[in-house]
């Protein structure tokens, strides 16, 4: 199982409850999207604007591909991206290197 870290940036301040608020219930389908994409132990932390995911999986690249091919993330995306820094209409995303990993 591979492990995949990434970075991504709000906005602003103003639109950190709306963020947190999206995802305190992101839905059975928005969730379900992420399972057939390949995603497990899937997490979002903020600190200010920043934030940082992780997820791990089989094919961790697969992932984001195969994630935009399901209806559900476009209904998502149009509620979550105007709340992200973006380019071309998408989240600026950062892969971050993995440097360390304990069992």
């Amino acid at each position: 199982m591979g492990r995949f870290a990434f970075m991504m940036r709000l906005k602003d301040e103003s639109v950190i409850p709306e963020y947190e608020r999206l995802h305190v219930d992101i839905g059975d389908a928005v969730r379900a999207a992420h399972t057939r994409a390949g995603f497990g132990n899937y997490s979002i932390f903020r600190a200010g604007l920043d934030l940082f995911g992780y997820y791990e999986a089989e094919d961790p690249a697969g992932c984001l591909t195969r994630i935009a091919f399901e209806p559900i993330m476009q209904e998502w995306w149009a509620k979550t991206n105007p709340l992200m820094l973006t380019e071309g209409g998408k989240p600026l995303f950062k892969p971050i290197p993995e440097v360390f990993h304990m069992d």
